[in-house]
């Protein structure tokens, strides 16, 4: 996997994710205290998730396209710049708890505009041959940093200054910025300059017709729906289950949620991409969907071995719904990428980003509300039981078999890309 570090320009867009997510590990742990203890509301947690994911799922359709259609450096060095400021601005308002949720979206505005750029850029810089090998690398990164960033950041929070910690996250995005401006084989892709005479409202509804025309896509994008939204639910229900049910120490709280974070690093960098040599994505994906909805099922019997063996149960459990997480997430972005032609990733990413988005927010209000009327451990029971159902019956349908092929096959760089009437 660390091979692939060996390519310089990947190298430096590499170290521009860690240093900025590291950033944002502070910010995110920083803000999560200031709004739960400014506030003294349990909803205000809730709409900090929603601010973050508001903006993708409502403005993630218009951005896509201009990765396509612009020099993706540069908009990932605007978006990072524009970020910057929204951190900045944070330092005056940090007392608001309104003001820093209103600013967190606006912060999502820009990861809206840099994700699509950023996904789409990957195959640009390793080539289509080391994709899963990228992909790789960076869900192992993020869960790295989702350890080393939370981690630091409350101890900096122990100074009592989020100004500081505040500013270091802007200078990050800055940084980040310049690593990305020294990538020079990165900027336009070739294929959409060829379409640049295309209106930008007619490219939004080409990237659409394009992604969802596929079968094996718009199988992807529907199959992502449900899974997306139990995996909502699970992330609702899961602080709930560990603080409640299973009566979690502070203590052993974070050293739980650190270990789910080990078990995406060894899956993402090793488990899954070894599990690729041997299967097919789509496989992996299909395993990791069902091991996903198996896991939240035993919850259950986990919360009776707690009682009886301690908490050495939790931690196995949390280590391997990690892992899990790991199949779903490598197999699914690598598809997406090596089966979307290359002129609509950028607005493919975006499409992907939207469903995911959506689902994850339609899931934390079901989970919500389903854990209210027959508890959080039975919710998330429950909820597993309609993924593992999901999973049953993937390989039946025929979008699944479409997608299967279309692995086999490669897009033609020359493909002529769909357009609607103007």
């Amino acid at each position: 996997m660390f091979r692939i570090l060996k390519n310089r320009n990947y190298l430096r867009f590499w170290l521009g994710q860690i240093i900025s997510q590291l950033g944002d590990g502070f910010t995110r742990i920083a803000i999560v205290y200031l709004v739960a203890t400014l506030s003294k509301d349990p909803l205000a947690i809730g709409l900090v998730i929603f601010a973050q994911l508001l903006p993708t799922a409502f403005f993630g359709i218009f951005f896509g396209p201009l990765a396509d259609k612009y020099n993706r450096k540069w908009l990932m060095v605007g978006a990072d710049f524009y970020r910057m400021v929204i951190v900045c601005l944070m330092i005056p308002f940090h007392h608001s708890a309104a003001a820093l949720i209103i600013l967190i979206a606006f912060q999502g505005l820009g990861s809206a505009l840099f994700d699509p750029a950023r996904s789409s850029s990957i195959p640009d810089l390793v080539g289509e041959e080391n994709i899963q090998q990228a992909i790789s690398l960076s869900q192992s990164t993020r869960a790295a940093m989702d350890i080393i960033g939370p981690s630091v950041g409350a101890l900096l929070m122990m100074t009592n200054n989020y100004n500081f910690i505040f500013a270091i996250d802007s200078v990050t995005f800055a940084v980040s910025a310049l690593f990305i401006l020294s990538l020079r084989n990165l900027g336009k892709n070739k294929l959409a300059a060829a379409r640049s005479s295309e209106s930008y409202f007619s490219s939004i509804g080409s990237g659409v017709k394009e992604v969802v025309g596929m079968p094996a896509l718009r199988f992807l994008l529907i199959l992502l729906m449900p899974i997306t939204l139990v995996c909502g639910i699970l992330n609702t229900n899961l602080i709930a289950v560990l603080t409640n049910e299973f009566h979690v120490s502070a203590f052993h709280f974070g050293f739980i949620e650190a270990a789910s974070a080990v078990g995406v690093i060894f899956g993402a960098g090793f488990a899954a991409p070894y599990a690729l040599k041997k299967l097919n994505p789509s496989t992996i994906f299909l395993l990791g969907t069902a091991t996903i909805g198996v896991l939240m099922v035993v919850i259950i019997p986990v919360d009776t071995l707690q009682l009886l063996y301690g908490i050495l149960p939790v931690y196995i459990w949390s280590i391997m719904t990690g892992v899990m997480n790991a199949f779903l997430n490598v197999p699914l972005s690598s598809i997406f990428l090596k089966i979307t032609p290359s002129a609509f990733r950028g607005r493919g990413s975006s499409l992907l980003g939207i469903t995911a988005s959506t689902s994850s927010m339609i899931g934390i209000l079901f989970g919500g509300w389903l854990s209210k009327e027959i508890g959080v451990l039975y919710g998330t029971a429950i909820s597993g039981a309609l993924l593992i159902i999901v999973a049953g019956f993937m390989p039946f349908l025929k979008g699944y078999k479409s997608l299967s092929v279309q692995q086999t096959e490669s897009i033609p760089e020359t493909a002529v890309p769909a357009a609607v009437n103007e």
